[in-house]
C-alpha cells in the first residue's frame, strides 16, 4: 500500500461508510458524533489563551524591575520593616508596578528578550512536534491530542505561577519561567489545539458543509472574552497573578469535558486502520534509512517538516503556439511567499504592548481592552462584513461548454455546461486588504496617540481578509497547473505560516526592539509597515489568467496574449467557449 493510499482511504470510507452513519443515527444525541462537541469548546480554550498575553508582559516587567533596579521600590516604599523583596512582590501581585519599571530602557530590554525567547522557543518547538501529535491522534483518537495540547498549556501557567513567587530561590533567576514555553512547546502548544479542532470538524462533518466562518468566529469570540474575563479578576482579587491562576482552571475543565463529555470522532476501526497504516510506513521508512545509512536515519524525520513545500514548485506552462517558449510560472510560489511574509507580523504584539506600557502608561487592563476590542472587530468582519462584500462586489459566474467523456455519444464525448468563478476577484481583494492594513501601521508612526493604537487594532482587522483571499488565490493557481492534492497545498502553507509566525517573528522582534528601544521605540511598526509592503510588492507579482486562457488552455487553442487584471473579468463574457474535462473541475475559491 503507497503512502497515498494510507492518506485518502480514511477520508473516503468517512463519506461512504453508510453502516456508520445509521449506527450514528441510533444512538443518544450525547453519543453521537457531531462537530459541534468541538466548535462549543473553542471559545473556551481560546479564552485561556488571550487571557494571559497581556499579564505575561507585566510579570516579566515586575521581574525584570526587581532584578534590575531594585532602587525603584526603595524610592516607592515606605518604612523599610521587610526586606526589598517581600514589599516588591506584593507590587508584582497587585500590578501596581511603579511607572518607571515599564519606561526603564535596561528593563525594557530584557522584557523584550524574555518574550522574544518564550515565542521563540515554542514556535520551533511546536512546529517541530505538532505534527508528530496530530499523527499519533490519528492512531489513538482526536481526544488524545485535545489532552497533550491542553495539559501543555495547563502546565506552562503553572510554571509562571511558581517561578513568580519562587524565582528569587532558583538558580538562574527568572530566567526559569521559560521553562514553561519548552514544556507547551514540546506538547504541540496552542498550534496543536488548533489542528485537533479542523480535525474534528473534518471528521464529524461532510466536505460539502464545511466552513471555516464559524471557527474564526468563535476563535476570536473566545480571543474577546479571554482579557475582559482576566481584568475582572485582577479588579476583584487585586492580584495579576491570579489571571494565571484562572486560565490553569479553565483549562484543567477543558481537560475534563473533553475526557468524560467530548464525543470521539474517529471509530476503533479507523484507529485501528491508521495504526496500520503507520506501522506498515514506519517498516518501510526505517528500511529505507537503513540503506541510505544512519545520518540520513537521522535527517529525514527533520526534512520531512519541508517536504510539503515541494507542492509550491514553479511550473512550466508550455504554449500550443511553438513559435513561443515555454516559460516558468512562479505566481504560485510568490503569492505563498508574499502569505508568509505578510504572517511576520503576529510577533509584534507582545511588543506592542510594551511599547504602549512604556509610552502611554498602559497595564494589562488597558492592554487586556485593546485585545479585546480588536479580537472582536476581526471576528465581527470574518464572519459577517467580509462575507458580504464577497456578496456583493464578486462578479457574476460565467457559464462555460465543457466536453466531458461519454460512452453514449458516437464522438466519445458529450457538451455540458459548468459555471466558472471570476479568477482575479480574490487576488484583487488580498490586494486591497493588505494595502488598508500597511495604511493603518503608516498612521500609528505619523500620529504615535492612543486614540491611533485603538484605530490600528479596528482598521487592521480589513487585513483579515488577506489570508484566506490569498490562500484561495494560491488553490487556484495550484489546481490550475493540474495539481490534485490540495492537502499538500494547505500543508506547505502551514509549514510557512508556522515558520514566518512562530519562528523568524519573534527572533526578528524581538531582536529590532532590544537594539533600538533606547532611540526608536516606533521601530516594531516601521518593522511591521516593511513586511506588509514586501507582502504587498510580492503580491503584485502574481498573474491570475483570465477566463479565455484557462478556457484556451483546456481546449488545445492557441491563448490569447496576457491580459491585465481589469480586463480580465470584462472581457470574458461569451458562453459557448469549448473546453475538455479539467476546466469544469476548477472549484469555487474558499472565499
Amino acid at each position: 500500500m503507497t503512502r497515498a493510499s494510507t492518506e485518502t482511504e480514511p477520508l473516503v470510507s468517512r463519506g461512504t461508510d453508510a453502516a456508520t452513519n445509521d449506527r450514528q443515527d441510533s444512538l443518544s444525541w450525547w453519543k453521537r458524533q457531531s462537530p459541534w462537541w468541538a466548535l462549543t469548546a473553542l471559545p473556551l480554550l481560546s479564552s485561556t489563551v488571550a487571557i494571559v498575553v497581556a499579564p505575561k508582559i507585566e510579570v516579566y516587567t515586575a521581574l525584570a524591575c526587581i532584578a534590575h533596579k531594585p532602587e525603584v521600590f526603595e524610592e516607592h516604599l515606605t518604612g523599610g520593616l521587610l526586606s526589598i523583596m517581600g514589599p516588591a512582590m506584593r507590587y508584582v501581585a497587585a500590578g501596581a508596578l511603579p511607572q518607571i519599571c515599564a519606561t526603564d530602557p535596561e528593563v525594557r530590554r530584557i522584557v523584550a528578550k524574555l518574550s522574544a525567547a518564550e515565542v521563540t522557543t515554542l514556535g520551533i518547538l511546536s512546529c517541530l512536534t505538532t505534527g508528530w501529535w496530530a499523527s499519533l491522534s490519528d492512531r489513538t483518537g482526536r481526544r488524545t491530542l485535545f489532552f497533550v495540547s491542553t495539559f501543555g498549556m495547563l502546565c506552562a501557567n503553572v510554571v509562571y505561577i511558581l517561578v513568580s513567587k519562587f524565582w528569587t530561590s532558583l538558580p538562574g533567576g527568572y530566567w526559569w519561567i521559560l521553562l514553561g514555553p519548552l514544556i507547551e512547546g514540546s506538547f504541540g502548544g496552542f498550534p496543536a489545539s488548533t489542528v485537533a479542532f479542523n480535525s474534528y470538524v473534518g471528521d464529524t462533518t461532510p466536505e460539502s458543509s464545511r466552513t471555516l466562518a464559524i471557527n474564526f468566529g468563535l476563535l476570536f469570540a473566545g480571543y474577546s472574552c479571554g482579557p475582559i474575563i482576566g481584568d475582572f479578576a485582577t479588579r476583584h482579587t487585586g492580584r495579576v497573578i491570579s489571571v494565571f491562576y484562572i486560565a490553569v482552571v479553565l483549562q484543567a475543565i477543558f481537560i475534563l469535558y473533553t475526557r468524560f463529555i467530548m464525543v470521539e470522532p474517529l471509530s476503533e476501526e479507523k484507529q485501528h486502520q491508521a495504526r496500520d497504516n503507520w506501522k506498515l510506513h514506519h517498516e518501510e521508512a526505517r528500511q529505507n534509512s537503513q540503506n541510505q545509512g544512519w545520518f540520513a536515519y537521522v535527517l529525514n524525520p527533520l526534512f520531512s517538516v519541508f517536504r510539503p513545500l515541494t507542492a509550491l514548485k514553479p511550473t512550466v506552462n508550455g504554449h500550443l503556439d511553438p513559435l513561443r517558449k515555454p516559460k516558468r510560472d512562479w505566481s504560485l510560489l510568490l503569492a505563498a511567499i508574499s502569505f508568509g511574509t505578510l504572517f511576520i507580523i503576529s510577533g509584534d504584539v507582545p511588543f506592542k504592548f510594551q511599547y504602549a506600557a512604556a509610552t502611554f502608561g498602559w497595564t494589562a487592563k488597558e492592554n487586556g481592552y485593546w485585545l479585546s476590542l480588536s479580537s472582536a472587530a476581526r471576528g465581527l468582519y470574518l464572519t459577517a462584513i467580509l462575507p458580504l462584500i464577497i456578496k456583493i462586489f464578486r462578479p457574476p459566474t460565467v457559464e462555460i461548454e465543457i466536453q466531458v467523456p461519454s460512452d453514449t455519444e458516437p464522438s466519445g464525448f458529450k457538451t455540458v455546461k459548468q459555471k466558472l468563478e471570476s479568477p482575479t476577484f480574490d487576488l484583487r481583494l488580498a490586494r486591497i486588504s493588505i494595502l488598508i492594513e500597511a495604511t493603518s501601521y503608516v498612521a500609528m508612526l505619523v500620529f504615535p496617540t492612543p486614540l491611533t493604537l485603538y484605530i490600528l487594532g479596528l482598521m487592521s482587522t480589513c487585513g483579515a481578509g488577506f489570508p484566506p483571499a490569498v490562500q484561495s488565490v494560491i488553490l487556484s493557481l495550484y489546481i490550475q497547473d493540474g495539481g490534485q492534492e490540495i492537502g499538500k497545498v494547505f500543508g506547505a502553507l502551514g509549514v510557512i505560516q508556522t515558520l514566518c509566525a512562530q519562528i523568524v517573528s519573534p527572533m526578528l522582534y524581538g531582536f529590532i526592539y532590544v537594539a533600538t528601544v533606547t532611540v526608536f521605540p516606533l521601530s516594531i511598526f516601521a518593522t511591521s509597515l516593511t513586511a506588509i509592503l514586501s507582502s504587498a510588492s510580492i503580491l503584485w507579482f502574481v498573474r491570475m489568467p483570465s477566463h479565455d486562457e484557462v478556457i484556451a488552455k483546456h481546449s488545445g487553442v492557441p491563448s490569447p496574449s496576457p491580459l491585465s487584471d481589469s480586463e480580465a473579468d470584462g472581457d470574458s463574457s461569451e458562453a459557448n467557449r469549448v473546453a475538455p474535462r479539467g476546466a469544469g473541475d476548477l472549484g469555487p475559491p474558499l472565499l
